[in-house]
């Protein structure tokens, strides 16, 4: 189980696209106000260009320097990863977490 949000640096992207795909946008665009830049970017990094463009519209409409609601976003983050990796969707390796391939199929 991960406690910290940041602890999502340690997910493979597979990990994460499991992770990203549970979350809806606006919590998602919320989350990005807060989380580290690198984290950020690698949860860019494997999404499409919508995507991408709505979380981008999202993180403007939402910037409302809510720093509970910003919080509770990022939080978010790490609910729906523990709760994947409770369903063996997301599998504990050493340090790093990664995505169970054959989850993909049972989707």
């Amino acid at each position: 189980m991960i406690e910290k949000v940041n602890q999502l640096l340690f997910f493979d992207n597979l990990a994460l696209y499991y992770v990203l795909r549970e979350i809806p946008p606006v919590v998602v665009a919320r989350a990005f106000l807060t989380i580290d830049s690198r984290l950020s970017g690698s949860l860019l990094g494997i999404m499409d260009a919508e995507q991408r463009t709505t979380v981008h519209a999202y993180m403007i409409k939402e910037n409302d320097e809510d720093a509970t609601k910003n919080e509770q976003a990022a939080h978010s983050l790490v609910d729906v990863a523990n709760e994947l990796m409770k369903k063996g969707i997301i599998k504990k390796e050493g340090q790093h977490f990664r995505g169970v391939q054959a989850a993909e199929s049972e989707s």
